[in-house]
């Protein structure tokens, strides 16, 4: 199990990073080419559905800068967590108002948790990531991810068995 000191990475709950994007059309022109959907992506003025802002504020490091997970080191309002591997956890997604294309849209993110847990695999960080996303009509969407990161597995160990579910008798 690798040391993890908590308190110094709660020290970075808080910490913001602002950045700013255009909610143009090609992007939205990916997202209805890539799941095959059968509508045209909308254009300058028309709403954008919810869920498919994913497609802005995309993250355009060199190569030379990707870690073994696909992502810059030191990337974003993430803190600096000392195991490799970085996973998506899960999410909460919020839609206040419709972003339509051509807005100027900014993200506000914010470390809002760092949890530290020991499991059957060794030790794991959970990073709670809150972001507002708005433009000058006020807030659109707020989401949250959850973020894990783990320790790599130890060559030549077993991968620990999966917890039995437990039997609901009642059907």
């Amino acid at each position: 199990m690798i040391a993890i000191d908590e308190a110094a990475l709660k020290k970075h709950i808080g910490t913001r990073m602002v950045d700013e994007d255009t909610a143009t059309e090609a992007p939205l022109r990916m997202i209805v080419a890539t799941f095959d959907r059968p509508e045209t992506a909308p254009r300058e003025g028309e709403p954008i559905p919810p869920g498919w802002h994913i497609g802005y504020f995309l993250n355009m490091a060199p190569q030379a800068t990707l870690l073994a997970d696909g992502l810059p080191q030191g990337a974003g309002v993430l803190p600096p967590i000392p195991l490799p591997r970085r996973m998506f956890a899960g999410g909460r997604f919020e839609f206040q108002r419709p972003l339509r294309v051509g807005d100027a849209v900014t993200r506000v993110s914010r470390i809002k948790d760092v949890t530290v847990k020991e499991g059957r695999s060794g030790s794991l960080v959970f990073v709670t990531v809150s972001h507002e996303l708005s433009t000058t009509d006020g807030i659109a969407v707020r989401e949250e991810h959850d973020i894990v990161y783990r320790e790599n597995p130890t060559p030549g160990a077993p991968t620990p068995a999966p917890p039995q579910a437990a039997m609901d008798e009642s059907f």
